[in-house]
C-alpha cells in the first residue's frame, strides 16, 4: 500500500470511529480492520494520524482523535460521490493528494 493509501485508510477509519465522540487508537484500528481486513500497525496509525493532524484534518483531544471542520468537509465530499466503502476510500485518497507537496 502507498503512503497516501495508508493515510486515507486511517482518515476514513478515524472519521467513522469518531462520528459520535472522539476515538482512541483501538477504536480507529478496529474500524480500519473492518475496512481493509487488515489491522494497521502502530507505526501506520501513528504516522498517519500525525500527518492528518499536521494538515489540519484531524485533531487530538488527549489520547483521542476526531475530524476537524476541514476534515469533515473533505469526508463529506467523498461521501457525496458514492455509497460504497471502497469508493469512499478511493475518493478520500484523491482528496488528500491536494495536501501532499
Amino acid at each position: 500500500m502507498t503512503d497516501n493509501q495508508t493515510v486515507s485508510w486511517i482518515f476514513l477509519a478515524t472519521a467513522m470511529a469518531s462520528q459520535k465522540e472522539p476515538a482512541d487508537f483501538n477504536s480507529i484500528s478496529n474500524i480500519a480492520d473492518g475496512i481493509n481486513h487488515a489491522v494497521p500497525t502502530h507505526k501506520e496509525l501513528q504516522s498517519s494520524l500525525t500527518w492528518l493532524t499536521g494538515n489540519g484534518l484531524v485533531k487530538k483531544n488527549g489520547s483521542k482523535y476526531s475530524l476537524t471542520d476541514k476534515g469533515r468537509i473533505d469526508y463529506e465530499t467523498a461521501l457525496r460521490q458514492t455509497s460504497t466503502l471502497l469508493k469512499i476510500w478511493n475518493n478520500i485518497e484523491s482528496v488528500l493528494t491536494k495536501y501532499r507537496t
